[in-house]
Order: structure tokens, then sequence, then C-alpha cells
């Protein structure tokens, strides 16, 4: 009975609360008080003022770098999974190298920043958002780049122009604000400085937005769903998405002993649905754009049963 108590508290008191705010933003769009096409004002504030401050203050008030025993163990799993989706999608659905490397992105890429943060906040607080940061730090940064290679190669793009390709995905996940406001975080905290007090109230009154109106624009922004793209290939990528990947970092974070919070944040990080920039590497490489579209609306769906059960279990 204490069990179930526990799986109900964590319904009520975090799931729905964030669940319930991505079907706000939702709703917004589906009765029109927001057209679509103003989302890009509202999402372009979250991820250049809003996410950024949020991330900053975690990171400069925890004082503590990038783990990277985090990152090393994470992507040690993250990495097999998207090659052997990869293969997967060539040999068993007979795709592309094109539409297999935008499979596998679907199927290890997780939505760690508009879903992951305000769930791992909500949990853990700043010590376990420090520890989501880590991993945040080098999504982007293997993940993106290893799909792109793929895409290009598809392509049949010269060496030159593959290596400038890369680069370019390098480089811009640099830019990215989410990656920018780590780094200065990082930074700042190597000077020992203290925040001014003025800035720091300004950075939290923007950071207290971040995570509701995340949320709100997570919903407003999930493409449509067609009954029609819902195949095989949406179907495995959610089931190694949200049940063998994070069924593979539990399995590493036990072998690796890795101690509480650490292992449990790595596990549900795991676990988030796919995130929307595999559906923004389909859109650029013209490759299955419709099914990547349906993975991360039907991954989202189902994610409120997996992630329940898996911080349930947790607690």
């Amino acid at each position: 009975m204490s069990h179930l108590a526990t799986i109900a508290s964590t319904l009520v008191s975090v799931i729905l609360p964030v669940f319930g705010l991505i079907v706000v933003g939702r709703l917004i769009i589906r009765f029109g008080i927001v057209d679509r096409s103003e989302t890009k004002g509202l999402t372009g504030l979250i991820f250049w003022v809003l996410l950024p401050s949020l991330l900053f203050l975690s990171i400069v008030g925890s004082r503590t770098p990038p783990r990277l025993d985090v990152i090393g163990l994470y992507f040690a799993v993250a990495l097999p999974v998207f090659a052997l989706s990869v293969l997967g999608g060539i040999a068993l659905l007979r795709m592309t190298l094109a539409q297999a490397a935008v499979f596998g992105l679907n199927a290890a890429f997780g939505n760690t920043v508009l879903l992951g943060i305000p769930i791992v906040s909500a949990i853990w607080g700043g010590a376990g958002l420090a520890i989501l940061l880590s991993i945040i730090a080098a999504h982007s940064l293997l993940l993106l780049p290893a799909a792109t290679v793929l895409v290009e190669l598809d392509r049949g793009e010269h060496r030159r122009r593959l290596l400038d390709t890369v680069r370019e995905t390098v480089l811009g996940s640099l830019k990215n604000p989410i990656i920018s406001s780590i780094m200065a975080a990082t930074a700042w905290n190597g000077t020992g400085l203290p925040v001014p007090e003025a800035l720091r109230r300004i950075l939290e009154l923007l950071a207290q937005a971040a995570p509701a109106l995340a949320l709100i624009s997570l919903g407003a922004s999930l493409p449509v769903l067609r009954r029609a793209t819902i195949g095989p290939p949406v179907l495995a990528a959610t089931v190694i998405k949200l049940a063998v990947m994070p069924l593979c970092m539990g399995l590493a974070v036990a072998a690796a002993a890795v101690p509480q919070p650490a292992a449990i944040i790595m596990v549900v990080t795991a676990a988030l649905p796919t995130g929307a920039n595999a559906f923004l590497l389909a859109h650029r490489s013209g490759a299955m754009m419709e099914v990547s579209a349906a993975t991360v609306v039907v991954a989202t769906i189902v994610s409120v049963a997996t992630l329940t059960a898996i911080i349930s279990t947790a607690l």
C-alpha cells in the first residue's frame, strides 16, 4: 500500500503538473487562443533568456564543475544505442542511411531541456539539475554531429563538404544559448566571484518563469499527429527510447556503482521522450519528417506512464 501511495504522490505532485502544462500549451493552439506561428516568439524568449538564466544560476549556485564521470557513462550507453538503432533501421526496417540516422536520433536523443529540466528541478532541486546539465552540455555535441555525418554520407557529399557540415554543426551547438549559458556559468565559477545582487535578482525572476513556460511552449509546438504515420519506425523508436535506453542506463549505473541521486537522474534522463532536435534534423535532411514528428508526439504521450513508473520506483 505504501508503494501505491508513493506512485500516487509522484503522479499528483510531479508528473501531472508537468504534463498538465504541456496539455495547456496544446489547448491554447487547439482553441486558437494563440496562433501556432506566434509560438516562435515565446520559444525564442525561453531559449535565449529564461532557460539560460535558470541554468546559469543553477551552476553558479552549486559551484560544481561538469561531471565528466556522468558524461562518460551516459554516452557510453547513448552512443551504442544510437549506433545499434541505425544498424537496425538499415537491416530490419530497410531504411536508407539518412533515414536510419534520423531513426537512431529518434531512439537516443531525449528532450533534456524542455522536459528534463522541469522534472529534475522539481524533484531533486539545484543539486540534481547540476547533474543533468553535465549531460545536456554534451548531448548536442555528440549525438547531433554523429547523425549529421551519416545524413551527409548518404547524400554522397565529398569529404571536405562533410567536414564543413560537421564543423558547422558543432559550432552551432556551441552557440546554442543553452550550451553557452552552461559554459559561461562554469567560467564564472572559475573566477570565484559572487554574482552581483542586482544581477542575481534579475536572473532569479527570469528563472522562475522558465519551467512553466518551457512546458507550455513544448505543448504548443508539438507537431500534429496523423494516425497514418504511426507505423513500425515510430513504435520501434518509442520502445527503444522509453524502455530499452533507460534499462541499459540502469544496468550501467548499477555496474558502475554510481551514487544517488546521480544514478536515478541518469536513468530518468535516458527515459525522456524524443527531443525536437531529431525532428529538426529530419526536416533539414528531408528524411522521415512525418515519422520523426509522430515519434516526438507518441513518445511524449507514452512517457507519462513510463516516467511515472521509473520515478516512483526510485523514490
